[in-house]
């Protein structure tokens, strides 16, 4: 009876150890697993931590390529494209090369293109997001702004710059994007960018001559690219470089602030320095923010020259007033940005827009810029 008894209790023992044995076997698989799943994520995407020189450096597949894989074994196999700098996640094991899609009970991978699912062996369903959408990651906006030497914007010699910007077209080439710039320098290509460090070079075709830098295009807002020229390329053009820094409008200095519920609008002075009254129609108001904020107002003097909420104004987008506005010689004016929102239609939430450098563009081509203040 008293060995039945050892028995029994040693039955009891054995079992209660071989439970908690299992479950720290399964904690530490649900571990190993999410870890890989990280793991495949920055394969896709880019480990957004890693840095250099003040650039973002990993962008995974999707910088390299321009769109998502198709499948996780795009990560490692390459799909037959020039841009493809792989593999991206490599196999624990040389005798398995297919671990990388298998989580640590062996199973495979469910890759939805947007997420990455595990089927977490007895504990549910594991799932780690690679993005909120495809768009997030392929189809993001760049601005920028061109400037000679002396800080002038090229005026009526806008129609001799072109602005070029190289990145993956998604099918496994490289491919060279050209836009126009505007009289102030301004430029953009609206949500057609993935992410990736890109190479953006403006050249002026009179001279030949041509400036360039990489941009950091990241995920889901908007990036931004200031190009100089080395030369005093506009001093002398007509229309005094476009209305720069010594255009006919000048910035009011310390003027800018903001106010109104979360600082919701920018409001600032500028003054006709000119030898004529000025007549303005529109213009162009450029700036980088995250999240992207869009403005629904703009207020000349007091008066509503612009009010739409759907769509609201973006950066660098061109508003046209309502009716044609004046400013006499030597006179200053108010001019305000109104109701910015995170959202272009609809509702959306209020943006806090303090400390923020805009540049705007008037349509008799003068430029300013400023700090919004706080």
């Amino acid at each position: 009876m008293e060995l039945i008894a050892v028995i029994v209790i040693l039955g009891i023992v054995a079992s209660v150890a071989m439970r908690t044995i299992d479950k720290s076997l399964d904690n530490a698989r649900f571990d190993n697993t999410r870890i890989e799943m990280d793991q495949l994520v920055y394969a896709i995407s880019g480990n957004p931590d890693l840095f250099a020189n003040g650039m973002r450096t990993d962008f995974g597949y999707v910088g390299d390529v321009g769109a998502m894989p198709s499948s996780l074994n795009d990560l490692v196999t390459d799909p037959g494209y020039s841009t493809w700098d792989g593999p991206y996640v490599s196999s624990d094991f040389a005798q398995a090369a297919d671990d990388y899609k298998r989580d640590a009970w062996g199973e495979l991978y469910t890759y939805n293109v947007t997420n990455i699912e595990s089927s977490g062996g007895s504990g549910g369903t594991l799932t780690r997001s690679v993005c909120s959408s495809v768009a997030d990651l392929t189809q993001n906006s760049v601005l920028g702004s061109i400037t000679d030497a002396a800080g002038n914007p090229p005026g009526d010699s806008s129609t001799q710059l072109s602005v070029i910007l190289q990145f993956p077209d998604g099918a496994g080439a490289l491919k060279d994007s050209i836009v126009s710039v505007s009289s102030g320098g301004a430029f953009s290509y609206s949500n057609s960018i993935p992410i990736g460090n890109h190479k953006i070079t403006a050249v002026y075709l009179p001279t030949n001559d041509t400036v360039y830098t990489y941009i950091s295009v990241l995920p889901s807002g908007e990036s931004y690219a200031s190009l100089r020229f080395p030369g005093a390329l506009w001093a002398a053009s007509s229309g005094g470089g476009g209305g720069g820094p010594s255009g006919n409008i000048t910035y009011v200095s310390g003027s800018a602030n903001v106010d109104g519920g979360s600082n919701r609008n920018v409001n600032f002075q500028i003054t006709n320095g000119g030898s004529s009254q000025l007549t303005i129609t529109w213009l162009i108001a450029t700036y980088t923010h995250s999240p992207t904020p869009y403005y629904e107002r703009v207020r000349w003097g007091g008066s509503t020259v612009f009010d739409s909420s759907s769509p609201r104004a973006a950066s660098a987008d061109t508003v046209t007033f309502s009716s044609p506005k004046t400013i006499n010689v030597g006179a200053t004016q108010t001019v305000q940005l109104q109701r910015f929102r995170d959202s272009q239609t609809g509702g959306g939430s209020w943006v806090n827009m303090a400390n923020i450098d805009f540049t705007v563009e008037f349509s008799d081509g003068s430029v300013v810029t400023f700090n919004s203040g706080t």
